[in-house]
């Protein structure tokens, strides 16, 4: 079967690989201990690392095997990819992880970086084809190509990545685990605390997937309904960041239970919270739609030269 029809599954898998990544970082959580130097307090689970290393060699074991590549990874690119992977290690191993339990601020940025930074940053970095030249070749024969061969996986396919649904996935995954109940269980709980990361990363991934398009995939959406797509998103998070903003209570009772390592009080912390996931989480939509629209210059671009050949 040819790359170009495996490719379009890669996000789907790349999802799962990261899904099974954070659920076993979640596993091993376990917070700060009191006097504990905050730099020193690293997630020593080693799972999340080995499956990040792993997606690292398969991507740089693809581009040594792609010898003559119709659409070559560029510098910028391959940066990007390495990048992402950089920022879902930080976000589940360094001192973000276990601090995140102790402050409502911090597991905003911890969210950011699962379903905003890191999937936008490692679908840059072009991983369709290398991903799937670098995988073993009993993998691709054993557990992709059937899947990929059975007429209901396209199916599927079609059906998670519809814009609509795609959109909703994303805001209400946000919007679940803002609920104060629900968002205290993830607290206390580390199974729940591995669904939420978990849900984060695959809803990030699927979003970004339809805004972000390196060759040979191609977007169902026109660059200028990406540009509406991610303007849409905005409203949501504004109005959520912002009630958990000007909210004059504290929502969030789990964050009471633990010390405050960063020495703020529960509600200031909780404003913290909520304008990050308000002013930085619109900050990256803009941004995005910005590089939207020099992808889509530059495709004018190159349609334009082609024509005048």
């Amino acid at each position: 079967m040819k790359i170009n029809n495996l490719s379009k599954f890669t996000p789907i898998f790349l999802g799962i690989g990261f899904w099974i990544t954070s659920a076993a970082s979640a596993e091993a959580h376990g917070g700060i201990e009191p006097g504990q130097n905050l730099l020193l307090a690293w997630n020593t689970n080693p799972l999340p690392s080995l499956g990040l290393f792993l997606a690292a060699y398969i991507y740089i074991n693809g581009l040594n095997r792609w010898s003559h590549p119709s659409h070559p990874i560029s510098q910028w690119q391959r940066i990007s990819f390495f990048s992402g992977l950089i920022v879902i290690f930080l976000a589940l191993q360094s001192p973000i992880d276990p601090l995140a339990e102790h402050q409502f601020s911090i597991h905003q940025v911890q969210h950011l970086l699962l379903r905003m930074i890191g999937p936008l940053l490692v679908l840059s970095g072009a991983p369709l084809t290398p991903m799937l030249r670098g995988a073993p070749p009993w993998f691709l024969q054993v557990v992709i190509k059937p899947i990929v061969r059975v007429s209901v996986s396209h199916q599927i396919y079609g059906f998670i990545t519809n814009p609509v649904l795609t959109t909703l996935v994303f805001i209400a995954t946000i919007y679940l685990w803002q609920i104060p109940a629900v968002h205290d269980m993830a607290v206390r709980s580390d199974l729940v605390h591995s669904g939420m990361h978990s849900t984060m990363l695959i809803s990030g991934f699927m979003f970004w997937w339809l805004v972000i398009d390196p060759k040979p995939h191609r977007s169902r959406l026109h660059f200028a309904l990406r540009i509406l797509y991610l303007g849409l998103i905005v409203i949501p998070n504004t109005i959520l960041g912002a009630s958990i903003t000007f909210s004059s209570h504290l929502l969030y009772e789990a964050y009471q239970e633990f010390p405050q390592p960063l020495g703020l009080s529960p509600l200031i912390d909780q404003q913290l919270g909520g304008l990050i996931l308000w002013v930085v989480g619109d900050m990256m939509s803009i941004l995005a739609a910005g590089i939207v629209m020099i992808l889509w210059y530059k495709k004018e671009q190159e349609q334009t030269n082609a024509s005048g050949l």
